[in-house]
Parts: C-alpha cells; structure tokens; sequence
C-alpha cells in the first residue's frame, strides 16, 4: 500500500475496529467489560493510549477531548485501562506492521537492526524487578528495557519486546523475535557487539537469514568468539570462510 498519512490512519482505525469485534481474548472479563456504553469504550482507550504524550494524566485527557462537563475522569481512564490486556498492542503492532509493509530490500535482503535501550518510568518501590539504585545510593528508580528490530531501508520497526529490567535478556530476546517472525523475505540482522553469541547466529541461520554482527576486540577481550583464533597480527585484515 502507499504509506501516506490519510491512508496510514485509516488502516490503523480500521485494525482498532477489528480489536473490539474480535473474539475477546484482549479484553480481561469479555461479555463484561466493554458491553455497557460508557464515556471511553474500547475503541477510544485505544486511540487515547496511542495519542498520549508527556502529560500528567489529567491534562492528556483534557487535551485529547476538551474541557467539558462530560470528560471521563482520570480514575475513570485508569479502570478502563486495567480491562485490557497487553496482548491488545501487541497484536495492533504486530498487524499494523504487516499491512503496512512494502519491501525495501538491499540485494533481496531486508535490513534489520537489533538493539536495546532502557526506558525510565514512575519510581514504584514495590516493583522489585524494574528497580534500581543510583551509584550514590540516594535515588530509588524504575527501568524497563526495550528490544526492537528496526528496518534501516523503511524507516520503520519491523518488532519489539519490552521487559522489566531485572528480567531483561537482549539475546533472548533476539531469537524470540527472529523465530516469532512472520516474515517471508529473508533479513540481514545487523548488531552491536553486545549481541555477539553463536545462539544468536544459530537461529537467525535457522531462519534462513544472513548477519552482521560486530564481536569484540580478541586482543582487548578474552571471551570473545575470537579469543584463542590464529589471526594475522596486522591491523586491518579479510578471512574467507
């Protein structure tokens, strides 16, 4: 399809709209929740988390839908959005990503990077798994770490995992998205050396798919894959495998 805006958002509602009349498994009580006619249905929420910026609750809201009488509440916002899962942007991602896709390839390779960064949310003490201590010992903050696979040629992101992070894992969750790929054109997984693992290879080789994967410095390093190779002692040089 041509990405341009008009279509793009038309695409987006119209898989928003496939959510809410799907068979309920985003939804945390179906039957239940979502059936009576309230300020922010399903489909608003939506639209609504999608929307938000950098605002206090309350001013997101008023942004979004003006200054009335009628505007749902923040505590209102926050019920409706415990009555959906998770599961429910994923699976907006994952089908977004999938109708909008036009291949970009480079010698029919499409061009993947992987990587991860830390995102900082709301300091909350009770969640033992997302914080950390600052190196002074002073400030209690909370981390999530994101994992994404992003097309260099499209300009968009082809995956993602966020975790805890305590629970983080950026290999694992490489191969959780190389195998959970829906993807019929072979890739070129381009990473840093934090990614450096024969695993990683193994399953993205599993796919079919090619890598360029920066390793570390074998006279710097000494677990890196090159550590105990014979290589030529010259700065700069080609091996041909």
């Amino acid at each position: 399809m041509k990405n341009n805006p008009k279509e793009l958002r038309e695409t987006l509602l119209s898989l928003i709209h496939d959510l809410k009349n799907g068979p309920g498994e985003h939804i945390r009580k179906p039957g239940v929740d979502f059936v009576r006619n309230r300020k922010l249905p399903f489909e608003k929420m939506i639209i609504s988390i999608l929307g938000m910026e950098g605002s206090s609750l309350t001013n997101e809201i008023l942004s979004q839908y003006g200054c009335s009488m009628n505007v749902a509440s923040a505590a209102a916002f926050v019920q409706q959005r415990a009555k959906i899962k998770h599961t429910a942007l994923e699976s907006l991602f994952h089908s977004f990503a999938q109708r909008t896709t036009v291949d970009s390839l480079f010698k029919g390779y499409r061009l993947l990077a992987v990587d991860g960064s830390d995102i900082h949310i709301p300091t909350n003490k009770t969640d033992l798994d997302s914080l950390y201590q600052s190196k002074d010992g002073r400030k209690l903050y909370n981390l999530l770490h994101l994992n994404a696979l992003y097309d260099i040629k499209r300009h968009t992101y082809e995956d993602a995992i966020v975790l805890k992070g305590h629970l983080s894992n950026e290999n694992r969750a490489l191969t959780d998205m190389v195998d959970r790929s829906m993807m019929k054109t072979p890739a070129l997984i381009i990473a840093d050396r934090g990614y450096e693992a024969y695993n990683n290879m193994a399953h993205i080789q599993e796919r079919g798919w090619k890598y360029l994967i920066r390793i570390k410095d074998h006279s710097a390093y000494s677990n890196g894959i090159l550590h105990g190779f014979e290589l030529p002692s010259e700065e700069e040089f080609d091996v041909d495998c």
